[in-house]
């Protein structure tokens, strides 16, 4: 599953965006679908959850695990299984496959409602480079002392930096991930203690520009990390570019689910790899 700004965000523009009147009206067993499916990659970020009143500042909807949701494309259905305990659901097959241009319908079925949407995927991001394919950081004498390496080593990788570029003739939303390749940690900064870290990840904004820059001074660990720019399908697009509305201008909350809240959509990359090594 992936841990992206796509579902903060998703839920500060539902619930911050609409009148509070309309929250009111929910039905006490309405529910949130964060429904996405990326091109060429498992079917694994499918959530659902309770909505959650305007007056809470925080997020305190809680996880949905016993819902009945199937994924169809073609007109065949795919029971969906849920993964772990917080409201996320996984297709554990191989047969159904997320390409450019599919079509695909979401059904989920919770305390008697069944709630419907559907998304196409869109077209993947081109003529992705980037500026470098690897990062040398150098070796510094130990003589030094450990926190003199520390600070060289972190000021050369924060004036370090990878800028992608990519084809946007249309000036639609992308966005960029940033992570490590391998589960394996090789870490830059001596005796750092990495042992409990996750793989890295950084996530960008989405933008209509045609570039992105990362800076490299949040890198821990040496080793392969890829790039990948996402297209943005048009639903989660018109409900990011919806997310500085005038909430007195809403009606309702922006969502392409019906009988329910939340977004359906798709997204399709371009990938390419850059190198962290030792000079």
């Amino acid at each position: 599953m992936r841990n992206y700004l796509l579902y903060g965000l998703f839920l500060s523009v539902l619930f911050m965006s609409c009148e509070e009147e309309n929250l009111n009206n929910i039905a006490e067993n309405q529910f949130v679908v964060e429904a996405f499916l990326y091109a060429n990659e498992a079917i694994d970020d499918i959530r659902i959850k309770t909505t959650f009143p305007l007056a809470d500042e925080e997020d305190t909807s809680s996880p949905i695990n016993d819902a009945e949701v199937t994924l169809i494309k073609g007109g065949e259905r795919f029971l969906l299984e849920p993964a772990g305990d917080q409201g996320f659901y996984y297709y554990p097959g191989t047969d159904v496959q997320v390409e450019t241009g599919d079509l695909f319908q979401l059904e989920v079925i919770h305390n008697g409602i069944t709630a419907r949407a559907e998304t196409m995927v869109p077209t993947p991001t081109t003529g992705l480079q980037i500026s470098q394919d690897s990062i040398k950081v150098p070796q510094l004498p130990f003589s030094a002392g450990r926190e003199a390496i520390v600070e060289a080593i972190r000021a050369f990788l924060l004036s370090s930096s990878i800028v992608a570029n990519w084809d946007n003739p249309n000036q639609d939303l992308y966005f960029m991930v940033v992570e490590s390749v391998k589960d394996t940690i090789d870490p830059i900064f001596p005796g750092a203690v990495l042992d409990a870290l996750e793989r890295f990840r950084f996530v960008s904004e989405p933008t209509d520009e045609a570039s992105l820059e990362f800076l490299a001074g949040t890198l821990v660990s040496f080793g392969t990390y890829a790039v990948k720019v996402y297209h943005i399908n048009q639903e989660y697009a018109q409900l990011y570019e919806n997310r500085q509305q005038d909430s007195r201008d809403l009606n309702e909350p922006p969502s392409n689910v019906e009988n329910a809240l939340g977004v359906f959509s798709a997204f399709n990359s371009q990938e390419v790899y850059f190198e962290v090594v030792r000079e």
